[in-house]
């Protein structure tokens, strides 16, 4: 799983290993490339920006993954109101000129998807399901192995530093 740090303001702070973010960030790049989506924001439930592709120039990233966390914060409520037993796992908004398709990355993360309306919605629906099943499998498969280097990294540098140590003592 993810490691996260809770920050002393009471919020937590995403922890992901070199190998993490090299594969998020090969996942969003081929969504990008095969859905010829403007934009792919991937964030954790507060907001926080992890990673994005496209052309983001043009709006404050920032904001946009802000404003999309709390979108999933107010229809996770308007589910429990409507009798639904966990939040939605998804949300679409349709505009004139562009559409956003955001959708939940297990518990703790969310895509946001910024797309044409040229594009069609079954063909974003069918790679962002895909990089979902992507994305989940990275967040909790890789953590397991960046783990374990750590352990070992860990061990390796203890044993040089008593080496070391002993070394100066001599």
């Amino acid at each position: 799983m993810v490691k996260t740090k809770k920050m002393k303001d009471g919020s937590r702070q995403v922890i992901l290993n070199g190998k993490q973010y090299d594969l998020i960030t090969k996942i969003l790049s081929e969504l990008a490339n095969k859905t010829k989506a403007s934009a792919i924001l991937f964030a954790d439930m507060s907001g926080q920006l992890i990673s994005q592709r496209g052309n983001t120039d043009d709006m404050n990233t920032t904001v946009l993954s802000a404003l999309a966390a709390s979108d999933f914060a107010a229809t996770s409520e308007m589910a429990k109101l409507v009798g639904e037993e966990a939040k939605f796992k998804l949300l679409f908004h349709e505009g004139d000129k562009r559409n956003v398709y955001l959708s939940n990355v297990g518990d703790d993360f969310f895509l946001v998807v910024v797309f044409d309306v040229s594009v069609t919605l079954g063909l974003i629906r069918i790679y962002t399901k895909k990089a979902i099943e992507d994305l989940d499998k990275t967040l909790s498969e890789e953590a397991d192995e960046g783990d374990e280097e750590e352990q070992k990294l860990d061990s390796d540098f203890s044993s040089l530093l008593g080496d070391a140590l002993d070394d100066s003592f001599k």
